[in-house]
């Protein structure tokens, strides 16, 4: 077969040219979003408890070093000047007494000491916890007595007391503070009470204990409702919570004084309606920038700016260079207006420097605006975030600066995380919760413990109170 070695045309290296640039474009093409998809990639892998939403657990053995935005306070390790310490002072009248002859015989003259007089006292106390003494059982003996009819009429029990055998309110009480006080398992609550106090509960018992505890909670939930829904502030959050096998949430809603926690199988409104809080509230509702909260619009709304900075860090982080430079701006003047902001409301000030505040401001949104710019083309998931996060802070400007103006306001939500995060052991020790209804349970009590802790109660007197039939209830203006 014969060889074309003739060369190609003019013609058809053109045309070889053409296919080869188009080619080329695919291929720059496919190569950009490639490098897309691995910097979106990057970015997902790069997210932790300081630069999102992640929790610290999150982190796991690559946990980010600390790094903290608010700088060096300048006061030095140890308990902060003028804040009150705890110290062990002796006490007058001991419970026992033990004293201690010295051996051997005088240092100086050599004289043996047993019938020497006692010249002083040095004293020294010890506290301690006395041996367990065991559970301490009551005997209720209903008497029969017998009419000279004949007719024989028994003695009413006392309150509580509806069985033959019974443990009794305050072992009952304990139980419930070690589960859900403390965060202790059925089973490690049931080890806990039998070596502690010889009582050889079984878990069902402590089940049943939570239960009741939980039933006689209901009325303090309403209460605890009722009053933050009337509250001028309230500080909102919702968190992951896994129940019966499956997502749940744990809905959060809490003033200085109140704490209200509810556990729904939906995260959005559905779950907040059913909180019965929000729909009622028409103060300044705290919160982050979900955007389900917004719905109720009868109530003013405050953005946390925790949760903002968090998202200008990873801005900082994975962005483009005149994104990180806009998101590195914008945090400075956050966090210079904060700290003008707690100078303000440590000393009394009503507002912050007049000239700091219109300068800072200005810093602000210039820096929002050149981040929306430097975003404008959302080339990628990651820049398009990063774009939705400076659209967010120029679109809710007022929500998140409402502290400017008014440094008394909360800068953050922390209020609700702190609320959330001691609920959120419960699932980091068990896991998940087995049912709705323990779930339910665990909920009410932890609103009345939380609530108890706000007014100075101890969980185990308050607990105390509600296994008698009682439960505490906060004195109210």
């Amino acid at each position: 077969m014969p060889v074309d070695d003739r060369s190609p045309s003019y013609e058809e290296l053109a045309a070889l040219v053409v296919e080869l640039r188009s080619e080329l474009a695919v291929v720059r093409a496919e190569l950009a979003a490639a490098r897309g998809r691995i910097a979106d990639l990057e970015a997902r892998l790069g997210r932790n408890s300081k630069n999102s939403s992640k929790p610290p657990s999150f982190d796991g053995l690559a946990k980010p070093s600390p790094k903290s935005l608010r700088g060096r306070s300048g006061r030095g390790p140890g308990r902060p000047k003028g804040q009150p310490g705890r110290t062990l002072e002796r006490v007058e009248v001991p419970d026992r007494e033990i004293r201690h002859r010295p051996r051997g015989a005088c240092a100086r003259c050599g004289t043996h000491l047993d019938w020497a007089a006692v010249a002083g006292i040095e004293r020294r106390q010890v506290f301690d916890l006395p041996e367990p003494a065991g559970l301490e059982v009551t005997e209720h003996q209903l008497l029969v007595l017998r009419c000279g009819c004949g007719q024989k009429t028994t003695a009413e029990a006392p309150d509580g007391v509806a069985a033959p055998v019974q443990y009794g309110p305050r072992i009952a009480a304990a139980g419930v503070y070690l589960m859900h006080g403390q965060f202790l398992s059925k089973a490690r609550t049931a080890t806990a009470l039998a070596e502690l106090f010889g009582a050889p509960v079984a878990a069902g018992t402590i089940a049943s204990w939570v239960r009741r505890c939980a039933a006689r909670l209901e009325d303090f939930a309403a209460l605890a409702a009722e009053k933050i829904a009337a509250a001028p502030l309230a500080f909102f959050d919702e968190t992951g919570f896994r129940t019966a096998g499956t997502g749940h949430w744990l809905h959060s809603a809490s003033t200085p004084s109140f704490v209200h926690l509810s556990v729904h199988r939906r995260r959005g409104t559905e779950a907040l309606d059913a909180a019965g809080i929000l729909p009622a509230f028409t103060g300044l509702a705290m919160h982050d920038a979900w955007a389900p909260y917004d719905t109720y619009t009868q109530a003013e709304h405050a953005l946390c700016c925790a949760h903002v900075l968090r998202e200008l860090t990873a801005a900082c982080e994975t962005g483009s260079e005149p994104a990180r430079c806009a998101a590195y701006r914008a945090t400075d003047a956050l966090l210079a207006l904060k700290k003008h902001a707690d100078t303000a409301r440590d000393t009394g000030t009503p507002t912050i420097d007049a000239t700091v505040q219109t300068g800072e401001l200005a810093a602000l949104r210039t820096a929002v605006s050149d981040g929306i710019t430097a975003t404008a083309a959302r080339s990628s998931k990651t820049e398009a975030k990063h774009h939705a996060l400076f659209q967010r802070l120029h679109r809710r400007w007022d929500d998140y600066l409402r502290w400017v103006n008014d440094p008394a306001l909360p800068f953050d939500n922390n209020a609700a995380e702190r609320t959330i995060r001691m609920a959120k052991l419960r699932i980091k020790i068990s896991g998940s919760l087995r049912t709705l209804r323990g779930a339910q349970d665990f909920a009410a009590i932890r609103t009345y413990l939380a609530t108890a802790d706000r007014h100075g109660q101890a969980m185990l007197d308050v607990l105390t109170h509600t296994m008698r039939g009682s439960p505490w209830t906060p004195t109210t203006s």
